[in-house]
């Protein structure tokens, strides 16, 4: 499969006579096991862009790969200090956040394309549609609780802004690498390429990108999830075995 797609690149950068922009992405994987000795992966997109064949040069386009993990509850809270001591005075939910969240580009943001067009297909974070939900009721978020949340998820290196780049090869080929921590969350990711031109879309690609847990840890993990009392339970007993038998041996 991968052979076809490089073929596929090859012939639209190479062969196509077509002046029209056309876009084709694949990954190097498009399956993360999460295993105990997991310490994150790194994966590399790669693409090409089909121009002319007679003046490429004459059709400067520009590449953004948006990376977007699975959406979760997160919970914000805002600190505030009271005499000597910080307390949590205000929390908010975003109902439906997103566990991991990466920007690339072959450029800065701002050179590629007005704002008003990475708003329009929420490119950057700034972009993103989220809401908080407050009671019964949902509603757009402060600034302050939005950029808590980059900062929050930044520090867990869950969210990768424009920190990395997508590099322009020969022949309209371009790649770029994709960081995945070890605390990255796992179900189904979004890997999306959006091809711009003079400042517009011109074409784009989705691929899945699969994380999931394997073998103990897989098992483990459904466990917990398909049966949480169970699970707290068993743990109980384990960690009580644990210490009578960790008290024979003691005594002996």
């Amino acid at each position: 499969m991968r052979l076809l797609v490089l073929i596929y690149m090859l012939f639209v950068t190479v062969v196509l006579p077509s002046p029209v922009m056309a876009l084709v992405t694949d990954l190097s994987n498009n399956k993360i096991e999460i295993r105990y000795s997991f310490d994150g992966a790194q994966l590399i997109l790669f693409g090409a862009v089909g121009t002319s064949l007679k003046d490429p040069d004459s059709a400067p386009y520009e590449v953004v790969v948006v990376v977007r993990g699975p959406n979760s509850e997160t919970v914000v809270r805002k600190k505030e200090r009271v005499g000597v001591i910080w307390v949590n005075n205000q929390n908010i939910t975003f109902p439906s956040a997103p566990g991991y969240y990466a920007v690339a580009a072959t450029a800065s943001l701002d050179e590629i394309a007005p704002a008003a067009v990475f708003e329009k297909y929420g490119i950057g974070f700034d972009y993103l549609p989220l809401v908080v939900r407050s009671g019964g009721d949902v509603a757009a978020p402060e600034p302050a609780f939005r950029e808590a949340l980059f900062r929050l998820r930044a520090g867990e290196e869950l969210f990768r802004q424009e920190l990395d780049s997508v590099t322009k090869l020969t022949q309209g080929l371009f790649r770029t690498d994709i960081h995945l921590p070890a605390n990255v969350p796992v179900g189904d990711f979004i890997v999306e390429t959006f091809l711009f031109q003079d400042g517009k879309i011109k074409d784009r690609s989705r691929i899945k990108l699969d994380v999931g847990k394997e073998g103990f840890e897989r098992a483990a993990y459904d466990f917990a999830h398909g049966s949480p009392f169970l699970y707290g339970l068993t743990a109980v007993v384990v960690a009580l075995s644990a210490g009578w038998l960790a008290g024979v041996l003691g005594k002996k």
